[in-house]
């Protein structure tokens, strides 16, 4: 028999001074099981990450760090005393079962609605560009709005919400952070041409826009060890409003990996495509060509993500063209992945409906193999009895 060829991503990781049990990686998926005026972690949220604890690496949902952070109604945040109390949950949670967890610092800019706010201002972003996104607000989701340009003391106040966040989330226990410094948010509208017409400091040229991702990653880096810190960065967009990739795509995105090289970091979490790139200035770098150009440029741990599976992360690691792989889907609809790649058995399908929600349905229901396998096995033995009684009663005639 020959050996499971995903047997590599089952492996032992060495992720700074922490050591995975594998490779595997829980992505950060944005859930919406925070409801709550406080935006705290609940009892859900804490058996839905313990049940997942079996990966090597968990990475929580995007979790705001300030409440101008906000721009997606019932995710969390972790900024508070009374957050870090409900993390701290999630995190003995996850130890307890053997797991190590990183939260995911997250500052949505633009990509947010005043609905969101209690007094309604407006949301804030590098530039008046409206970034023509779906926002998810309470009860259905709305067109983005122009923001308001940030001054220079809002930008110093994201960088110190990025600082006091990775105190919480000390404080609540977590192994380590990552920065959302990528997709559409606040980092990325500042990198991206389109959404920043600064002509200060913030703007212009690539060492410019990439400043406040910097300065954000060094305050988080005053709290944190750099073995402990990592980053999500990377030039896929969802290709959507105003977040289309351009000429400047790839050379922001090599000017941010090379930066990042010199800082030690636990990792750099690289997508590859979401959207379909034909016809884009980027559409060299569809399917696993991003992941290649970029190894080159980042010496460092590098998780892969987006439509991934085990066969094929595997064959990515084996080539040393990644070390870690994020599944999100897969985790959500798998709470045991790690076993069930061990096993080479089939896995739950996802529902999507129930992505985003308030209830367990969906969230914390889906069973684990030795769930399933007694079903089946109890499928099994009703099938026996009925077929042994219908044997029985044709001796019996």
């Amino acid at each position: 028999m020959s050996a499971n060829p995903t047997e590599v991503l089952l492996t032992p990781y060495p992720l700074g001074d922490l050591r995975l049990k594998n490779r595997l990686v829980m992505a950060p998926l944005t859930r919406t099981r925070a409801e709550n005026r406080g935006k705290l972690p609940n009892e859900l949220m804490v058996e839905y990450y313990a049940q997942r604890a079996g990966a090597g690496l968990i990475i929580t949902e995007g979790t705001f760090v300030s409440e101008q952070g906000q721009g997606w109604y019932g995710a969390p945040g972790i900024y508070s005393a009374e957050q870090a109390v409900g993390w701290r949950r999630v995190t003995d949670a996850v130890h307890s079962a053997g797991g190590v967890i990183f939260v995911q610092l997250w500052h949505q800019g633009s990509v947010s609605h005043r609905s969101l706010y209690d007094n309604g201002r407006l949301p804030l972003g590098p530039s008046a560009v409206n970034p023509e996104q779906l926002i998810h607000i309470k009860g259905g989701t709305v067109m983005s709005e122009t923001p308001r340009e940030m001054s220079l003391p809002d930008i110093k106040r994201a960088v110190e919400d990025f600082r006091q966040a990775a105190k919480v989330a000390r404080d609540a226990g977590f192994d380590g952070v990552q920065i959302q410094g990528g997709f559409v948010y606040l980092f990325q509208q500042f990198l991206h041409e389109i959404t920043n017409r600064r002509t200060d400091l913030y703007g212009g040229p690539v060492e410019n826009r990439a400043r406040l991702l910097f300065e954000a990653l060094e305050a988080v880096l005053e709290v944190w060890p750099s073995n402990r810190v990592g980053v999500k960065a990377g030039p896929m967009m969802n290709e959507h409003g105003v977040f289309r990739a351009t000429d400047e795509t790839i050379r922001t995105s090599e000017y941010v990996y090379r930066k990042m090289s010199g800082y030690n970091l636990s990792h750099l979490l690289l997508m590859r495509q979401m959207a379909d790139l034909t016809g884009s200035p980027i559409e060299h770098m569809s399917g696993d060509a991003v992941v290649y150009y970029f190894r080159d440029l980042y010496p460092g741990t590098l998780i892969l993500n987006v439509g991934i599976n085990a066969a094929h992360g595997a064959r990515l690691v084996s080539e040393e063209a990644g070390d870690l792989i994020a599944f999100g889907r897969d985790y959500i609809a798998n709470p045991d992945l790690a076993e069930r790649i061990r096993l080479d058995a089939p896995l739950n399908a996802s529902r999507p409906e129930f992505f985003y929600g308030n209830s367990a349905t969906g969230y914390t229901d889906y069973p684990i193999l030795s769930q399933f396998n007694q079903e089946t096995s109890g499928k099994h033995a009703a099938r026996l009895i009925a077929t042994n009684s219908r044997e029985a009663d044709q001796h019996a005639g």
